[in-house]
């Protein structure tokens, strides 16, 4: 599934079987991965991550997105604050085409050097982000063919319909690859977005939940959120990525999103 940053929200209402449905699953989840993107965002996140006794560490993010011709989605985040992350730089690049594997590298100033994500002899991608409660796997993408799926009934979620859908690892290598037994997403029947996503273990316990908070159409076509917040629910913590501001430009410099950049920040 070709998006960067995975987006979900929380359960409630009445549950159809899949058979009640009037739905076109393959238009529905090809909608949900074909979602429009501006050409280019600069923004200002903040990461919060609290843990089970409530004590919270914020840490301010300038983002850069940029959306290439061909449909290649780049994506970095460079850490400002605090002191322990600064100057930490994160890149993503998301490739439309399924048969070409995703990238992602991260640039740890204590280390002074980029360091591959998921690759062979890289970190893997089912390790903690920067000590939050997302995972590498989560801020990437899932890949549709990876997974069994089908469509499990129906949700009314604050007042909207969605479609509950089920995505099945197909086997041990999916398994490793994201670190997932099963992910469950709910996708608004109406505009394709997906507002909840719950992830099981290899075993089928539930582990962890995504929630989407203020969802709201830009320029008549880009959806954005205002905070999503993942629930670790084995630890009892969770880690809110809060969008502070997002502009949205014609263009960003590409050299932000080369290994050049990451390794010196300039």
């Amino acid at each position: 599934m070709k998006r960067l940053i995975l987006t979900f929200l929380a359960v409630a209402g009445l549950c159809l079987s899949a058979s009640a449905l009037d739905l076109d699953l393959d238009a529905l989840l090809t909608r949900n991965e074909n979602q429009p993107r501006p050409p280019a965002t600069e923004g200002e996140m903040k990461m919060v991550i609290t843990n089970k006794a409530g004590q919270a560490r914020v840490r301010e993010i300038k983002a850069y997105t940029r959306t290439e011709a061909d449909g290649t989605d780049k994506q970095l985040l460079i850490f400002l604050n605090p002191a322990d992350v600064r100057d930490t730089r994160f890149l993503t690049l998301t490739y439309k085409a399924a048969e070409k594997d995703d990238e992602q590298y991260i640039y740890v100033p204590a280390l002074r050097k980029v360091r591959a994500i998921g690759t062979s002899g890289g970190d893997s991608k089912t390790g903690a982000f920067l000590g939050s409660d997302f995972s590498f796997a989560d801020i990437g993408t899932l890949e549709r063919a990876d997974f069994t799926v089908k469509a499990l009934g129906e949700d009314s979620l604050e007042g909207r319909r969605c479609v509950k859908v089920e995505y099945a690892s197909k086997g041990p290598a999916t398994i490793k690859k994201y670190g997932y037994g099963k992910v469950v997403r709910w996708i608004d029947a109406e505009n394709a977005t997906t507002r909840q996503s719950e992830y099981y273990d290899a075993g089928g316990k539930l582990v962890k939940r995504l929630v989407v908070k203020g969802q709201h159409l830009v320029e008549g076509r880009y959806w954005q959120f205002e905070s999503m917040e993942m629930s670790n629910l084995e630890t009892g913590g969770k880690t809110a990525w809060v969008f502070v501001k997002t502009t949205i430009l014609p263009s960003v410099d590409p050299a932000y999103f080369t290994l050049r950049f990451l390794e010196r920040g300039r």
